[in-house]
C-alpha cells in the first residue's frame, strides 16, 4: 500500500513537471507568437512608409516637371512675343519712311521743283552733267529743274552746265545726276534712306512712346 502511494506521488511530480514544461512551452511559444506579429506589423510598416516616400518622390518630382515646363513655355511665349512685337515695330517704321519717300515725290509742283533746282545745284557742286529723272517728271519739269539749278549757280559765281538727259530712270520722285564716271542719286527713296539710321529713333518715339 506504501508502495502504491509512492508510484501515485511520484507520477504526480511528472505530471506537474510536464504541466510546468507545457505551460513554459505554451508562454514561450505565445512570446514567439507575439515576437513575429510585432516583427511583422514593423515590416508592414516600414513597407507601407518606403511605399509613401516613393510616392511622393514621384509626385514632387512631376511637379517640378511641370512648374519647369510651364517656366519654359512662358520664356519660350514672352521671346517669342517680343520677336513679334519687334517685328511689328520695324515693319511700321519701314512703312513711315515709305510714306515719307512718297510724300516728298508728291510735294507741290513749286515746292516739288524748287526743292530740286537746291538739289541739283547741291549735286552738280559747279561741275558739268545731266539730270536723269522719271518718265514723269522728266516731261513735267526736267527741264525747268535744268534751267532753275544753271541760274542758281550762276548767281553763286559757279560756271557749270546742267542739262536734261535724254534717259529717265524707274525711281519715285527726284534725279539721278550723272557727272562723267559719278552719279549723285537724288530719288525720294535714296534720299530718305540717307537719313534713315539718324532718324529711326525719333520716328520709333514718334509711333510708340
Amino acid at each position: 500500500m506504501a508502495e502504491s502511494g509512492a508510484v501515485s506521488d511520484y507520477m504526480d511530480g511528472i505530471q506537474r513537471i510536464i504541466d510546468r514544461i507545457d505551460a513554459d512551452a505554451a508562454a514561450e511559444c505565445a512570446a514567439i507568437a507575439a515576437e513575429g506579429e510585432r516583427r511583422c506589423e514593423d515590416i508592414r510598416a516600414e513597407f507601407s512608409k518606403a511605399e509613401q516616400d516613393a510616392y511622393w518622390k514621384v509626385f514632387n518630382a512631376g511637379v517640378r516637371d511641370v512648374e519647369q515646363r510651364k517656366e519654359r513655355l512662358g520664356s519660350v511665349a514672352q521671346l517669342e512675343a517680343k520677336k513679334q512685337v519687334l517685328a511689328t515695330k520695324q515693319e511700321l517704321i519701314a512703312l513711315a519712311f515709305e510714306r515719307a519717300a512718297q510724300m516728298l515725290s508728291q510735294l507741290p509742283e513749286d515746292r516739288y521743283s524748287a526743292l530740286l533746282v537746291r538739289l541739283a545745284a547741291e549735286a552738280s557742286g559747279g561741275a558739268p552733267g545731266q539730270l536723269i529723272f522719271s518718265k514723269a517728271d522728266r516731261e513735267r519739269l526736267g527741264q525747268r529743274v535744268c534751267n532753275g539749278a544753271n541760274a542758281a549757280l550762276a548767281s553763286a559765281g559757279k560756271a557749270a552746265k546742267i542739262t536734261l538727259s535724254p534717259e529717265t530712270r524707274d525711281i519715285r520722285g527726284g534725279f539721278v545726276f550723272s557727272g562723267g564716271d559719278i552719279e549723285c542719286n537724288c530719288s525720294a527713296d535714296a534720299l530718305v534712306g540717307q537719313h534713315r539710321n539718324e532718324l529711326s529713333a525719333k520716328v520709333a518715339a514718334a509711333l510708340f512712346d
